[in-house]
């Protein structure tokens, strides 16, 4: 591995960097974006109960709020339930978009280190052969070994930025589709809960 590093030259460093990137956005938002920690199953029925009870004081209304981002969307339904209808759903579309920034976090980051990736190779990989044809011109005559082995290692860098950028925009996709189900849950729950306590 020390030997593929050291063939590809400085721009394999910048690439190294990018593939440790890739992983740690991935894993945060492979964490982040759990349905049960965006919108758990049963959570609007529990506030349902709790709000018929009337027990869902200052202190609860925070717990709630903070649990999730359906805890958060239905807190604010109830703090501005008297509103009319059209205000209330005016006022959770604003916090939904709160959510919506918070879901997508990092997102960019990584779409954005994905679609670099395979850039920086390419650069490499022109500087190699820059510096492979700048070699030829140096020496007396032509030496096939030679060239040969200074393409193969200005090609490295290329291999290597597409290993990472494949992955690495499969996952942004995948991202960005669960994101997308995740907002979709998300309106239906609220939609639903909207309809019971501004009857």
């Amino acid at each position: 591995m020390n030997e593929f590093i050291t063939a590809g030259g400085i721009f394999m460093w910048p690439l190294l960097a990018c593939s440790v990137l890739i992983i740690a956005f991935s894993i945060e938002r492979s964490w982040f974006l759990q349905k049960r920690l965006i919108c758990p199953d049963g959570l609007s029925n529990q506030i349902k109960t709790l709000m018929d009870n009337d027990m869902i004081d200052k202190r609860h209304a925070e717990e709630i709020s903070n649990l999730s981002s359906l805890g958060f969307l239905l807190i604010n339904c109830i703090k501005y339930k008297n509103l009319p209808r059209e205000n209330l759903e005016s006022k959770i579309e604003e916090k939904a978009t709160e959510v919506q920034y918070s879901l997508e976090r990092n997102l960019t980051m990584l779409g954005t280190t994905a679609t670099i990736s395979p850039l920086i190779g390419l650069l490499g990989t022109v500087v190699g052969m820059i510096t492979a044809f700048t070699g030829l011109t140096e020496t007396s005559g032509a030496n096939p070994d030679l060239l040969a082995a200074g393409i193969s290692q200005a090609l490295i860098t290329t291999a290597f930025g597409l290993l990472i950028a494949v992955p690495g925009l499969v996952l942004h996709k995948y991202f960005e589709h669960k994101i997308k189900y995740l907002l979709i849950s998300l309106q239906t729950e609220v939609s639903d809960f909207i309809d019971i306590i501004n009857k």
